[in-house]
């Protein structure tokens, strides 16, 4: 157990409830609406309800039809070497393939992460565990996201156009570049581009590439930080081990980033309360305490 695990973060009800249960948000609120949802905590004659979005500390205990929900199960992830033709949504409502056969096979509370449009293959990240999910999302953690292109056009090294990719393609108001283009191939008939991405916008290669009057055949997504599609069939699946996991958040900068960011957000929380006259006196002991254990936790570095 790690010292951050002795001093546990305040959630929002919310946000706890999803977590500890492996449901979406929806399903927290269609509970709370029905009063399903009560909070005990210390010093408390009886169980009450609170708004969904109170904190709740490590001594409250959150019940569910009365009886207390689990901590949040472990984290699982998978990789989906995407095929052609699939929506990346959990039901198509035009009954086309869709990622259900995939997440039936996977532990309640996994989606994808991110998405793929239905004409681009490749690397797709699922996981349970909605804090892992908005890391790999943001675009300031810079996590590289491969693709492999196939142009229909026979491109020289020097060609413009590779370089305004890197440089930015203005589109509807924002600037989109990627990170590193190479050409890999070059023939009469296309070229094989490999593009880095840490931006991360919706169908961003694609808007790129009709901007520069290039013609993309094929888009294809090898990699995504430390995870790639290597040994992964068109349309396999593959359950990743707690290990990869592990590499997965240190290549996003470690667990670390993102609980100080939490903190930084609670302590904001806080000021906001005092400046308006009603001190959250629990918040206050609570990042007290947190600011203590640091100088514990760095007088033992």
């Amino acid at each position: 157990m790690s010292i951050d695990d002795d001093h546990p973060l305040p959630r929002r009800q919310r946000k706890r409830v999803a977590q500890s249960l492996r449901v979406s948000l929806q399903v927290v609120d269609e509970h709370w609406a029905a009063s399903r949802l009560r909070v005990y905590r210390p010093g408390w004659p009886a169980p009450r309800v609170i708004p969904l979005q109170a904190l709740v500390f490590d001594d409250d205990v959150v019940l569910l039809d009365g009886a207390p929900i689990g901590p949040a199960a472990a984290t699982v992830c998978a990789v989906l070497n995407k095929a052609k033709g699939v929506t990346c949504t959990a039901r198509d409502p035009n009954g086309r393939a869709d990622l259900s056969p995939y997440l039936r096979v996977m532990p309640p509370g996994c989606f994808s992460v991110g998405r793929l449009d239905r004409d681009t293959t490749g690397l797709l990240l699922f996981t349970n565990d909605g804090d892992l999910a908005n890391a790999v999302l943001r675009p300031d953690h810079r996590i590289d996201k491969l693709y492999w292109l196939w142009i229909d056009e026979a491109l020289s090294a020097d060609d413009p156009r590779l370089t305004q990719l890197v440089d930015g393609v203005s589109h509807n108001g924002e600037v989109l570049a990627a990170r590193s283009v190479s050409v890999l191939a070059t023939s009469f008939a296309g070229t094989e581009l490999a593009l880095t991405l840490t931006q991360g916008r919706n169908r961003q290669v694609r808007r790129m590439c009709a901007e520069l009057a290039l013609p993309l055949v094929h888009l294809h997504r090898r990699r995504v930080g430390p995870l790639t599609d290597a040994d992964l069939a068109p349309g396999a699946l593959r359950m990743l081990d707690p290990a990869e996991v592990e590499v997965l958040w240190q290549a996003l900068g470690g667990r670390g980033e993102l609980r100080q960011r939490r903190v930084d957000s609670l302590a904001r929380q806080a000021k906001e309360a005092r400046d308006a006259g009603t001190p959250d006196l629990r918040l206050e002991r609570w990042l007290a305490s947190e600011s203590a254990r640091l100088v514990v936790a760095h007088r033992y570095d």
